[in-house]
């Protein structure tokens, strides 16, 4: 009965001053929106990205210059080096191409190289494209699908066609379907042959987004390019997924030797890719967590101060309580219910906004966040903690008050 009239006094006393309680509670409901959020977001990306390696399969190697993984002896991942694949030293050569294709295991390899430039159409370019030089393996090697026309093959290598993302086709043609149209790439005329259907593909991924990129043939990126294309990529399939670790080994152990001895590059196997990406989106959802914590950290200290301001204004009523037999702890719980209200109301409304942004980030962008019942149990119980902890020092203050100097003082 008692909890139950200090629940109905708490509910009085936040609705009696609603602006300054709402005003406490903004500090809880960012923190834990934040917490919500980010995870969210980042488990969503961690599953589009497992998609996208699962798709890709389970038998492709990926070798990419950069040392992106320090392992051990056995092979097993000790680091993640984070910068690897953006040292500006280590390359890939055509001697590696060669290296990697003439691998035993490896039935097939398709090779990718960056031509810079900007695609124009008529009046219009394309800004935020990519293009790439490859293979007619390369379909095959992604496993996706043209869904519009055609990709090139082995007797158009040395023509000058292409086969665009989605995002190329709706920004730079401003159509779905532009085949057989053609663009200005570098000085030179290329025509159009086919349309990729959509790459799910998730925004804070390592590798680039493919819906904005332009396939041309490898050897035509070379010539366009006068020689200074970047091979940034080989993909190479095993003929036995049984024998990856093997596989693997071997061409790492030719690489090595091809490079004088010096490990500047990285073989990494589908779960590699996981680990390097997972843990750059790791590092990023700890970034914001640590902003959300100051949120709530903030919150506390707001929950405190309105307590204080209650108890300085409650004086008169915390005298009666204890003048007519109210003890310390049935005031310290009354405190400590309200503080405890006010930060469940503020947990409440973050995960309402949380589950919004959320459903908002769906529909706006190809994110798809994953909002689990355990990140809002954590972050609940968290803001609940803070509001408990922030909470203690008014609650024990009000207690502690001696029933005639409260009396007293209130009558001044």
């Amino acid at each position: 009965m008692m909890i139950t009239d200090n629940l109905q006094m708490a509910l009085n006393s936040i609705r009696s001053s609603r602006l300054r309680s709402f005003l406490t509670l903004l500090g809880v409901i960012i923190g834990v929106t934040s917490v919500i959020t980010s995870v969210s977001l980042a488990e969503g990306v961690k599953r589009q990205i497992s998609e996208e390696t699962n798709k890709l399969g389970n038998d492709v190697l990926t070798i990419r210059p950069g040392k992106a993984l320090n392992k051990d002896q056995q092979g097993f991942i000790v680091g993640i080096n984070t910068l690897g694949g953006a040292s500006t030293t280590a390359i890939l050569t055509e001697s590696d191409l060669k290296i990697v294709r003439e691998t035993p295991g490896i039935e097939a390899s398709t090779a990718l190289n960056l031509a810079t430039g900007l695609p124009s159409y008529q009046d219009r370019k394309f800004n935020d494209s990519v293009t790439i030089g490859t293979t007619p393996e390369l379909p095959s090697m992604l496993r996706q699908e043209v869904e519009f026309g055609r990709f090139f093959n082995d007797s158009e290598t040395e023509k000058k066609v292409a086969v665009i993302g989605r995002n190329v086709a709706e920004k730079l043609f401003d159509e779905n379907v532009p085949i057989s149209k053609s663009f200005t790439f570098r000085g030179h005329e290329f025509i159009v042959y086919g349309v990729f259907e959509r790459f799910q593909s998730a925004s804070l991924s390592q590798g680039i987004n493919f819906n904005n990129a332009i396939f041309i043939p490898y050897e035509i990126a070379k010539s366009v390019s006068g020689g200074t294309s970047q091979l940034y990529e080989v993909l190479a399939r095993v003929d036995d997924v049984e024998k990856l670790d093997e596989v693997s080994k071997d061409l790492s152990s030719r690489l090595v030797e091809a490079h004088a001895g010096q490990e500047d590059f990285s073989i990494l196997k589908p779960d590699d890719t996981r680990a390097v990406t997972n843990n750059i989106i790791d590092l990023i959802t700890a970034m914001i967590a640590g902003i959300a914590a100051i949120s709530m950290l903030v919150g506390g200290i707001g929950i405190m101060n309105v307590m204080l301001v209650s108890v300085t204004e409650r004086t008169r009523e915390i005298g009666l309580r204890k003048a007519v037999g109210a003890t310390d702890r049935q005031i310290l719980s009354q405190f400590m219910i309200e503080a405890a209200v006010l930060s469940i109301w503020g947990a409440t409304i973050g995960v309402i906004f949380s589950g919004l942004i959320s459903l908002g980030i769906r529909i706006l962008t190809n994110l798809q966040p994953v909002i689990s019942w355990q990140i809002i149990l954590f972050a609940c119980t968290i803001s609940v903690l803070v509001g408990i902890i922030f909470g203690l020092a008014p609650a024990i203050k009000a207690a502690r008050k001696d029933p005639i100097d409260a009396l007293r003082s209130s009558l001044l």
